[in-house]
Formats: C-alpha cells, sequence, structure tokens
C-alpha cells in the first residue's frame, strides 16, 4: 500500500513475501517511525508481537483482506485457463493483442501479461465496435473488488481479430507508420538496435494484417515499396559513408517528399 493510504490504529493484512500464495498475517499499525518503515504490533499469528515492517509489505485493510484472496484465486484461474489456452507471454500472439488493443484508442483498456482488462462501460464500447454482443460473459473472467472486469487470453485474442476486421484501417494504420518509421531509423547511423525490434514486431504485424483481411495483392504490393525504401536508404547511408553528403542530401530530399 502506499504510505499515505496507512493509519495509526487501524489493521491490515501484512505478507512478508509479496508472493500470492504467502499467508496472510494480522497486524495494527501502532506508529508510522520515517520514510516508509512502521511500528506494528501482530494480532495473528503471534498476538502481542510487535516489530518493524515496510509501507510495501501491507496488503490492505483486514476488513477487506477476503476480497483480496477472492481476486487472488480468480487471476490464478485466468492465469491456469491462460497457459491451457497456450498463452505464451512476449510472443507475436501476444504483441499482436496488445497492438490492437492499444489501437482502439481507450485508455481505460488493456491488455498485460495475457489478461485483458478494463471498465465494463469502455470493454462494451470496444465490444459493439468490433460486433461482439457479449465480451463479458467468459467464463474465467471476474470482477476484482476494485469494479475493474479482468477477461482471458482467449477472449482478448478473439476480440483482436474482430476489432481487426470489422476496423481495418484503425489498426493498419497504426502498425505501418511504425514499421515504416522504425525502418527509415534502423538504416540511419545509431539506429541499428532498431532491426532486432523490427524482426520481432513483423511477425505480429503480419497475423495484424490477416486479421484485418489485407488484400495478398496489396500486402505484397507494400511489401515491394518497403524493400525499395530500404534499398534506397542503403544507398543514402553509403553515399554518406563515401563523403558524398551532397548526393546524399538529394536523395534524402527525394524519399522524404514521397513519404
Amino acid at each position: 500500500m502506499q504510505k499515505c493510504e496507512i493509519k495509526v490504529g487501524v489493521e491490515y493484512a501484512f505478507r512478508e513475501s509479496r508472493k500470492r500464495d504467502s499467508t496472510l498475517q494480522r497486524i495494527r499499525i501502532l506508529q508510522h517511525v520515517r520514510g516508509k518503515k512502521w511500528k506494528v504490533q501482530w494480532i495473528d499469528p503471534n498476538p502481542g508481537l510487535t516489530d518493524y515492517i515496510e509501507s510495501q509489505n501491507i496488503l490492505v485493510r483486514w476488513k477487506d483482506h477476503k476480497a483480496l484472496l477472492r481476486d487472488e484465486n480468480h487471476q490464478r484461474q485466468i492465469e491456469e485457463h491462460n497457459l491451457h489456452k497456450g498463452y505464451k507471454p512476449d510472443s507475436p500472439l501476444d504483441n499482436a493483442i496488445s497492438e490492437v488493443v492499444g489501437a482502439c484508442g481507450d485508455s481505460d483498456v488493456s491488455f498485460y501479461q495475457g489478461i485483458l482488462s478494463g471498465k465494463a462501460e469502455a470493454l462494451d464500447r470496444i465490444a459493439e465496435r468490433a460486433h461482439i454482443p457479449d465480451l463479458k460473459s467468459a467464463q474465467y473472467g471476474f470482477i476484482d473488488r476494485f469494479g475493474t472486469v479482468h477477461l482471458p487470453f482467449d477472449v482478448a485474442l478473439h476480440l483482436a481479430k474482430l476489432f481487426s476486421a470489422a476496423e481495418p484501417t484503425t489498426v493498419l494504420v497504426n502498425i505501418e507508420s511504425t514499421e515504416r518509421k522504425w525502418t527509415q531509423e534502423a538504416s540511419q547511423p545509431g539506429g541499428e538496435y532498431l532491426v532486432s525490434l523490427l524482426n520481432e514486431y513483423r511477425a505480429s504485424w503480419a497475423l495484424i494484417r490477416q486479421w484485418a483481411g489485407l488484400d495478398a495483392a496489396v500486402a505484397e504490393r507494400e511489401s515491394r515499396i518497403q524493400q525499395l525504401e530500404r534499398l534506397v536508404w542503403d544507398a543514402i547511408y553509403a553515399l554518406q559513408k563515401a563523403g558524398l553528403d551532397d548526393e546524399s542530401a538529394r536523395l534524402r530530399r527525394a524519399i522524404k517528399r514521397n513519404l
């Protein structure tokens, strides 16, 4: 918990370890010592014991500990379900879903570590745009103690596919501009670090293009344009290295005029 949320004389749930499976202990705050350090008295276990702990190990008021445990149990179930459905963190599929959810433009919805989360009304807005009648009816979805809806990986994947099909321009404009920008920067001095990032994300972008139903001929045309563009930027870099700055500048101006 944050320091400002902790009050002297109030009972809280405490964990020595932040691991979810570790036991909750019941404590009472006696005194704020300094910074994040508090003097506390144990109620259960070891009643009467006093010691010093830090704010980050204080989780919730004791009266809310059952709600915390309930949320943690639901979180565990949704994570197990995701593993069963083949979820892999940082995979092309994971990144593709994250890209689509981000392209929706609703800051009240997020996709993180295989879980789609957001306020009910925000999820309803995106579901309506994707033409999904009842997004929140997933078996392993749950609403936490703060009113936030959490939905599993397979629901997020379903949403990403249908949203991409319903609003292809929304998702494609974002990835096309990002890919073009990174490609240009990767071909310039100091931009080599972007090459691995491009390789990583191109697999995700290919999935999004597939979901968006991008015509194969258009995709091939775009691919050829990008190849030619990369060749031109390679030529610009080669001219710079050869000391032919005027020719390099002329090519740079020409390609920027046509972007």
